[in-house]
């Protein structure tokens, strides 16, 4: 759901800085009268409108990815994570109420990173138990993450995104958020996977 507002407010910023920079073309197109200085504004003008065309095309790129991301394969791979962890021990949250809490508008990415970390830290303590060796998520990784994804509301839902540091912000939250959904996701999915082939061992006759 936040994914899908970003999307949106980045189009339509995208098009109404569309809309400007073919004013300001038409405008340049018909003052050849102008002093040097006024024109040389005006070029300035018209090209960091363009930068900002590309950029905030690219963060809606990287905005529909994340989408697609955070609406597919993170319920899915909650759900079968929370699945093979229950066959091994006791977990916080079922996969459907994971995948229910993880839903919710505005608040949902928040629970999400507690069923997260709480996956993780029952991982790691039956792997710790079973001797064996694995990468752990790192709480900084997570902390991070959590400080992108409250960065990427603020600047979304103030409306600071259709300025130009907004943009920028929005450019650089949107980037460490898929860098350290990653760098905590990763570890997570390999213990999950190291627990599989043991549960899948321990199952064949």
């Amino acid at each position: 759901m936040f994914f899908l507002k970003l999307w949106l407010i980045l189009i339509v910023v995208c098009i109404v800085l569309c809309i400007i920079a073919m004013e300001i073309a038409g405008y340049m197109a018909n003052a050849d009268g102008n002093d040097a200085d006024t024109a040389r504004f005006l070029y300035y003008l018209y090209y960091l409108t363009i930068v900002n065309i590309v950029l905030i095309i690219a963060s809606s790129v990287i905005g529909a990815l994340m989408g697609v991301l955070f609406s597919i394969y993170w319920p899915s791979w909650l759900d079968h994570a929370l699945t093979n962890l229950r066959c091994l021990t006791k977990t916080t949250f079922s996969p459907t109420i994971a995948i229910l809490c993880a839903a919710i508008p505005d608040i949902g990415y928040l629970i999400g990173i507690f069923i997260l970390w709480d996956i993780a830290r029952r991982q790691q303590k039956l792997l710790d138990v079973l001797g064996i060796q694995y990468t752990p998520v790192a709480r900084r990784d997570l902390v991070l993450f959590v400080i992108f994804l409250l960065l990427a509301n603020i600047v979304a839902y103030e409306g600071i995104v259709a300025t130009r540091p907004g943009c920028f912000a929005m450019c650089a939250s949107i980037i460490g958020i898929m860098v350290t959904w990653l760098r905590v996701l990763r570890p997570c999915v390999e213990q999950g996977n190291k627990l599989y082939q043991l549960q899948q061992e321990v199952i064949k006759p």
